[in-house]
């Protein structure tokens, strides 16, 4: 360990949660409104699609630089710029005009909100012990379930304070968030607790090369495809599917989304507390782990009966669908953990560049099809969500090194 365990590193898991909350509300205020921005500027599926991926090139992006920055200067210093860059571009696309400004303001936002990642896995990775970071990693992630439960209501109390339904009032309120974040984060945090890890001699001349020499690399990119697609087609499209398939009002979406994030959450801290419960109970860390995740993919594949249910049983599926993706990722942050102290940021900026890719050419082909297809498409589109997060699980079990897992 590169700093002694104490109470702070239950503080620091905190502020990235918050952190995390942040991110998230300024990202899923478009997804929220979707259908209003659509009418706003006369565009289908297609168009929204296209928003989604020029955010998630953007992501690609700024995942690398912000990766490579982390790692030389430290999460200290580099967190707090990407929350102001993050909190300025949300805050900006409350005052876009036409559908192009729109598009800017997603593509600064996806610039800088691809900061979190390189910066919140570092830092869980530097301050809590290895039986303890899936549980760091859960607190961590699951601020992105928090940020959508958040973020309906803030949306509507916007609408009732202004009097108005505007679909840019909320981005405007949200933006301001974040600089309340980078005053905690800076007043509150010793520097002491997020110094540069100390590497073992022999890992510290490592060069970034040397990474993609390890296989385990290569599972790892199975791994955050998979656990992404599953989370993000639901993240992008469920409002949408709410509205135009099931035939919710605005109203009624918003609170479905709420429900949809808070068991989202619940079951993201689960697989912390479950990883930790097995270990003290004598199970190996990585077994424990893979255990743990394998549980999340078989509820995934509830989504695969979502096509052929009724109503009142739609729900009930997206909500088991939701408990289980979400905690998927805490274990693909763990296993990315094991591989370099020395490069984290850039391991992390550069697994969350392929899947950027991988995500902005599926939300484009995903709205091409849905406009060519009908809305009737869009159910299909969530029920085989789950194929790409049960191929992960069978990269981790059959590509994995048969070893014990590493603590590093």
């Amino acid at each position: 360990m590169t700093v002694p365990l104490s109470g702070w590193r239950w503080w620091v898991c905190g502020l990235l949660l918050l952190a995390t909350v942040v991110n998230y509300m300024d990202r899923t205020a478009l997804n929220q409104m979707s259908k209003e921005i659509k009418a706003a500027f006369q565009v289908g599926d297609l168009g929204y699609g296209v928003l989604e991926s020029g955010f998630q090139l953007a992501f690609g992006l700024g995942a690398v630089l912000f990766g490579i920055v982390v790692d030389r200067f430290g999460v200290r210093a580099v967190y707090p710029v990407a929350v102001v860059g993050w909190s300025l571009a949300g805050f900006l696309t409350g005052f876009a005009t036409d559908y192009w400004s729109l598009l800017a303001c997603r593509i600064m936002l996806g610039l800088f909100e691809a900061g979190n990642w390189p910066c919140g896995i570092r830092t869980v990775r530097q301050v809590m012990a290895p039986s303890e970071r899936s549980l760091g990693n859960a607190i961590f992630q699951s601020g992105t379930g928090l940020g959508a439960i958040v973020t309906p209501p803030v949306i509507l109390l916007c609408f009732w304070l202004f009097a108005s339904k505007d679909w840019q009032l909320p981005f405007r309120a949200i933006g301001l968030v974040g600089l309340g974040w980078v005053l905690l984060w800076l007043f509150t945090v010793p520097r002491r607790v997020l110094t540069h890890p100390v590497e073992p001699k022999a890992a510290s001349g490592e060069p970034f090369a040397a990474v993609f020499a390890d296989r385990r690399f290569w599972v790892l990119i199975a791994l955050i495809l998979g656990v992404n697609t599953s989370w993000h087609t639901f993240r992008v499209w469920l409002p949408l599917y709410l509205r135009d398939n099931l035939g919710y009002t605005a109203e009624q979406s918003l609170w479905f989304n709420t429900q949809y994030y808070i068991a989202a959450d619940v079951g993201s801290w689960l697989v912390g507390l479950a990883v930790i419960g097995l270990v003290k109970a004598g199970a190996d860390l990585h077994v424990s782990r893979v255990r743990v995740f394998a549980v999340g993919v078989l509820l995934t594949l509830s989504a695969q009966l979502l096509p052929f249910a009724p109503r009142e049983f739609a729900e009930p599926i997206i909500g088991v669908t939701g408990f289980a993706s979400l905690g998927l990722f805490a274990t693909y942050f763990a296993l990315s953990q094991e591989l370099s102290g020395r490069h984290q940021g850039k391991v992390t900026g550069t697994l969350g560049a392929i899947n950027s890719v991988w995500l902005a050419g599926m939300y484009w082909v995903q709205g091409w099809a849905t406009d060519a297809a009908g809305p009737g498409l869009r159910v299909w589109v969530l029920g085989v969500a789950w194929v790409p997060a049960a191929l992960a699980l069978a990269a981790v079990v059959l590509g994995w090194p048969k070893r014990a897992s590493r603590a590093s």
